[in-house]
């Protein structure tokens, strides 16, 4: 009976101890590639929302500063992971491109690359992460909602249902049984707009 019990710890120590290593050798074979295409997918959805940049320049912040920002504004669950200036090719700043999740999704972390000009005209969103409801939530993908934030100019935008979107800039029409997540969206985009506001100041 013990020397059963022990062979059999004997054995599942050793199947334990295999698949650890060949789950190791794997995760260290493929750690280099995938991180790579994260980046470069990453930079993909940089110049979706500025086409214009020719080059991206780290910008140095603190999250106390994002976060002193959301709370003068009044918006919730924002992290901000990166912001670079977007730059011509002679060097010139032409804004800023931010890499902003928000954890106010119905399903979850949304992840954004939004870009917006150094006079505070929005380029734009692009979504690097978002894990919404089919036909629901996951429809912020789409030109329809999306195309709303093209172009805009405005201090700050509102998450409306009654469809006066379509004449106000600073209006964007919800997404039909997707409120929390057009309001999700929009709150991220609105503290890359108050950032730029500020000067990144």
């Amino acid at each position: 009976m013990n020397k059963s019990l022990i062979s059999d710890c004997m054995k599942l120590l050793i199947i334990t101890l295999v698949a650890g290593l060949a789950l190791g050798f794997v995760y260290n074979l493929t750690k280099d590639p995938i991180a790579a295409q994260n980046e470069l997918a990453k930079q993909e959805s940089y110049k979706t929302v500025f086409p214009d940049a020719e080059s991206f320049e780290n910008v140095d912040f603190t999250e106390d500063e994002i976060q002193k920002l959301c709370e003068e504004h009044g918006i919730t669950g924002i992290t901000m992971t990166e912001i670079m200036t977007a730059k011509d090719a002679s060097g010139s700043d032409l804004g800023y491109v931010f890499n902003v999740t928000t954890s106010e999704g119905y399903g979850g972390d949304i992840q954004l690359a939004v870009g917006v000009q150094s006079d505070g005209t929005l380029n734009g969103f692009d979504a690097l992460s978002i894990s919404e409801t089919a036909g629901l939530g996951m429809n912020a993908t789409q030109d329809d909602f999306r195309n709303q934030f093209a172009g805009v100019k405005a201090d700050q935008l509102e998450v409306v249902k009654d469809g006066s979107g379509a004449s106000d800039d600073a209006k964007i029409d919800a997404i039909s049984g997707a409120t929390i997540t057009s309001s999700a969206i929009t709150g991220a985009v609105n503290t890359c707009l108050a950032y730029t506001a500020e000067g990144g100041k």
